[in-house]
């Protein structure tokens, strides 16, 4: 079997891929271990296919982010003879959160490779493929804030986030698309008339460690959906604590919150507007957002005694 490793040396706030790449070339002497690096954008993708396609038995480890890991995702999905590890070296590594094993555990070469694999659903928004998060609304905006936070020096990708969610509150918190599952409109509650923020998942945590979808899980055939309406920022303040730790979900002081679960969603507007999959923004015009079954092969650390459990 062939193990690559594709490393993404402009992942995280800092390189991580000398000293991952030097922990790979210590392991035994392994013909079939071969190291790849990206260049720029979409490289993950071209160099995961170009291995999958040769039909041998493969492990891709996306080593970086979940943008990293959702570029290798394009590359293999559709060969069976491929799988998929992710080595969490990016910003938010927030897909590993909600997998089966502990999260320093994906960090270890040896245990990757001598890992089991579980079989997941992926998410598919237009064209595009998602493994863990699908979003729109107030979170893109911090998304994109987030990104230039991360420049900043010092500065961590989980901090990065919590302060762009401060400094978004102002002026980003109202957006007009409406929600519709199987076809039926999703209403907003208690009588508000914007969307803050929706989140579609198949993973529980985005933004560095936020539990935005604490119902969602990988292999449940479905699309776990949860919006916040516009609140007044005070409001909000009050909720940050528990969305940050997955408790808002039928929370007391939460009744303004929809959740749903669908196997098609759709989020319409009048103009196009800003998507986020799995960290990585798009302007799309009513994107359709569909669930795939098991549609792809999640490499489990070894050792791990709940590697069955992956709701």
């Amino acid at each position: 079997m062939k193990h690559l490793f594709i490393l993404n040396s402009f992942a995280g706030t800092k390189d991580s891929t000398p000293a991952l790449e030097a922990k790979i070339k210590a392991l035994p002497n392994n013909p079939d271990v071969v190291i790849e690096h990206t260049g720029g954008k979409g490289d993950a993708t071209v160099i995961a296919r170009r291995y999958a396609e040769t039909g041998e038995p493969l492990r891709v480890y996306a080593c970086g982010g979940d943008g990293t890991a959702n570029e290798v995702l394009h590359g293999i999905l559709g060969f069976d003879n491929a799988a998929l590890g992710v080595i969490p070296i990016g910003t938010g590594n927030d897909y590993v959160r909600s997998l089966p094993a502990a999260y320093e555990d994906f960090l270890d070469i040896s245990k990757m490779m001598a890992g089991d694999t579980i079989r997941v659903d992926i998410l598919k928004c237009n064209d595009v493929y998602a493994l863990n998060i699908i979003s729109a609304g107030y979170d893109c905006e911090v998304a994109d804030r987030a990104q230039k936070n991360k420049r900043l020096p010092l500065m961590s990708g989980s901090a990065a986030y919590k302060l762009a969610i401060v400094q978004c509150l102002a002026t980003k918190r109202k957006h007009t698309f409406t929600p519709y599952a199987e076809g039926e409109r999703i209403p907003l509650k208690d009588g508000y008339k914007t969307q803050m923020l929706a989140v579609a998942a198949k993973g529980q945590y985005y933004g560095g460690g936020i539990k935005a979808t604490p119902c969602a899980a990988l292999d449940d055939g479905l699309i776990d959906y949860m919006s916040i309406p516009t609140v007044p920022v005070r409001k909000f303040a009050t909720l940050l604590k528990p969305f940050t730790n997955g408790e808002h979900i039928g929370h007391p002081k939460a009744t303004f919150i929809s959740h749903n679960k669908c196997k098609e969603l759709q989020l319409k507007d009048d103009a196009p507007f800003k998507i986020g999959i799995d960290g990585e923004m798009f302007i799309m015009e009513n994107p359709v957002i569909t669930v795939i079954p098991k549609a792809i092969d999640i490499i489990i650390p070894k050792n791990n005694s709940n590697c069955a459990k992956i709701g």
